[in-house]
């Protein structure tokens, strides 16, 4: 229909409008129940399964963290411990090469003083021997000295020093020598008869118990008497002098030495 002016109007039919409006509501309630909701669902869902992700991913990441601080502090460990190894085992090895030199200055010490040893007791033994010797040597030269002398007179004089150094015995001991048995006068050579029968009877007088005595000859004495029982000696000869000086040498020797 066209108004008075000529210009087209629209015609609105009230029928068609309510049922316009009611198909509307009708797609909107569709809409809303069969395609928002489920929309909104599946956005919820997701929400929750993004959030539920980053929940993941944020423990994870917690985690690992956590991992990565316990394995630092492991790591810390592990190297404090490498270097407390390390300066127990140097201290160890510095202790080890301490004791060692030690050791080695002490075993050095010791061959030292054992060489020392060994040769102040080698210069010891060799003085010793040449001591000896000479000391042999001095006698020896003694001796040939000696029996260059007269041999009666020589044998008078030792026998009377021997007569003195019985008298100058105690009585108990002149007695109990007499006692002990058969006594043996030892001369350098065999005397003659009348030699035996004036010594045995100046023997006699001294030691008025003994019974007869033996003769025998010993060229060592070189010049001098012995007279041996079963266990005593009177000596009164060279040898024996000779022997006895030749000891006090060796004697006096040794004692400069150790005080040397």
């Amino acid at each position: 229909m066209r108004s008075p002016e000529g210009a087209a109007t629209v015609h609105f039919d009230g029928w068609t409008l309510a049922l316009q409006t009611i198909n509307v509501l009708v797609l909107v309630w569709l809409l809303k129940r069969f395609l928002f909701r489920p929309v909104a669902d599946m956005i919820a869902a997701r929400q929750a399964a993004a959030e539920t992700l980053l929940a993941d991913a944020e423990a994870a990441r917690a985690e690992a963290a956590a991992r990565a601080t316990a394995l630092k502090a492991q790591n810390d460990a592990f190297a404090a411990e490498a270097v407390e190894r390390r300066a127990a085992m140097q201290a160890g090895v510095e202790a080890d090469r301490a004791r060692l030199l030690a050791q080695a200055k002490e075993a050095a010490e010791a061959l030292s003083r054992q060489a020392q040893a060994a040769s102040a007791a080698e210069r010891e033994r060799i003085e010793r021997e040449l001591e000896a010797r000479a000391g042999v040597l001095a006698g020896s030269m003694a001796e040939k000295l000696l029996r260059r002398l007269p041999e009666r007179e020589t044998t008078a004089a030792m026998f009377a020093a021997l007569l003195d150094r019985l008298r100058a015995m105690p009585e108990p001991e002149r007695r109990k020598l007499a006692a002990e048995g058969t006594l043996t006068l030892v001369t350098p050579a065999a005397p003659g008869e009348a030699d035996r029968v004036r010594y045995a009877d100046a023997l006699r007088q001294l030691l008025p118990d003994m019974t007869p005595p033996e003769f025998a000859a010993d060229p060592a004495l070189v010049a001098g008497f012995e007279l041996r029982g079963p266990h005593t000696i009177v000596r009164n000869s060279w040898r024996a002098d000779l022997d006895g000086l030749i000891a006090r040498l060796n004697e006096e020797e040794g004692s400069r030495a150790a005080l040397a």
